[in-house]
């Protein structure tokens, strides 16, 4: 897979976890109990870290297996 593709999903990645973030943290925003929505809210966050550090997990095994 040439560079051009692998930048073009990993920022593919990024932006629909980002976008699908903001849809969850905008539906939460109408529940009234509290707990679920900071359990929400935390699930959310973790799920764009997660995608951001897989990607760049997979950036590093990539470069070092070229060297």
């Amino acid at each position: 897979m040439g560079k051009s593709y692998r930048i073009l999903i990993s920022m593919l990645a990024i932006v629909f976890s980002l976008a699908a973030a903001c849809i969850g943290f905008a539906l939460v925003g109408n529940l009234s109990i509290f707990s679920v929505r900071v359990g929400c809210s935390f699930i959310f966050i973790m799920q764009f870290i997660a995608t951001v550090w897989c990607v760049i997990i997979l950036w590093r095994t990539k470069m070092n297996n070229i060297k």
